[in-house]
């Protein structure tokens, strides 16, 4: 009898082998079956969960425009008061959904669950209700360093709700509010100009980069994905009035990304540093030709030469392994 499983061929080759026979052929076609439809979630909980999300939306959006409608007519202290209380609400919720106090602070915790996914929003949303709360705070939001305090405490308030549940949401609203403040800190606390915060933001990146690389991060692809764009970022950032830099610092990602596949076979990786290459050249080419048109034909052609070669080599070592 063949396995109706998308594995069906190879359990029946071994079958053929005498590795297995009939039965356990299908006690293990079974199993691989009762797994699959295990990890199906039934239509009543899909729907409640969908129902939940839209519940906590329409409720943020809900309380956000009467907010708006009354904010210029509140004082100080109740817009202070109102949003303490916001984010008081949304973390006590997120702890609740989760499963209490238990369940937080475990590298362990599968983040993939309906609870633990509808808890990590809720985290997310309570950092962002810490960063209104410090800028209303400090200078009534309208001042820089209210702008800098607010965006420093939902950094710190995204790391938390990352560190208590490790999720996609969690590393997404970290990398959101570190890239709003570092600019932040680096213009209004030391007045550095446009340049130099490109190369901030790229440090940033390479922080980004070292914590996925020693494990930090449950989500390998999210953490470089991050550390990718955010260095991307910072490297264009400082080609404002002169490209050398962009294209330099754009490069190094590029041996960064390279070096860092040898040791861990991250697609993402690869994309991010073939994109990075071919940034950096045309930047260079366009930098030294005064953007001639047949030097990008050439830097085409040379780009076509190294992806045959690379195919070559690539096919034969298959070969060579096999």
């Amino acid at each position: 009898m063949q396995a109706e499983h998308p594995t069906s061929a190879a359990l029946q080759r071994l079958v053929d082998e005498g590795v297995l026979t009939a039965a356990q052929l299908e006690a293990v076609a079974a199993a691989l079956a009762a797994e699959e439809s295990g990890n199906r979630p039934p239509p009543g909980k899909l729907l409640a969960e969908i129902a939940a999300y839209i519940g906590a939306g329409l409720l943020f959006g809900g309380g956000g425009l009467v907010l708006a409608g009354s904010w210029e007519d509140m004082a100080r202290a109740a817009r202070i008061v109102t949003f303490a209380v916001v984010t008081i609400g949304l973390t006590a919720g997120g702890i609740a959904v989760a499963g209490g106090f238990s369940t937080l602070f475990h590298r362990a915790v599968d983040g993939s669950t309906a609870r633990l996914r509808l808890a990590t929003v809720l985290f997310a949303l309570a950092a962002g209700a810490v960063t209104v709360t410090v800028g209303t705070a400090i200078g009534n939001g309208d001042s820089a360093a209210g702008w800098v305090g607010a965006t420093v405490a939902g950094t710190l308030a995204a790391i938390l709700g990352y560190l208590a549940l490790p999720s996609l949401t969690g590393l997404l609203t970290c990398a959101v509010f570190s890239a709003c403040m570092v600019p932040a800190v680096l213009d209004v606390t030391f007045g550095i100009d446009e340049p130099w915060i490109g190369v901030g933001l790229f440090g940033l990146g390479g922080i980004w980069f070292a914590l996925t690389r020693i494990g930090a991060f449950a989500e390998l692809w999210a953490g470089y994905s991050v550390a990718i764009l955010i260095s991307l970022l910072g490297a264009q950032l400082t080609g404002d009035h002169n490209l050398t830099p962009a294209y330099l610092l754009t490069a190094v990602m590029a041996v960064a990304c390279f070096t860092l596949y040898a040791a861990q076979r991250s697609a993402v990786l690869v994309i991010g540093g073939g994109a990075a290459v071919a940034l950096a050249a045309a930047e260079a080419v366009w930098q030294w030709t005064d953007g001639a048109v047949g030097a990008a034909g050439s830097v085409l052609a040379v780009g076509a030469i190294v992806l045959i070669i690379g195919a070559v080599l690539l096919a034969r070592a298959s070969k060579t392994s096999s």
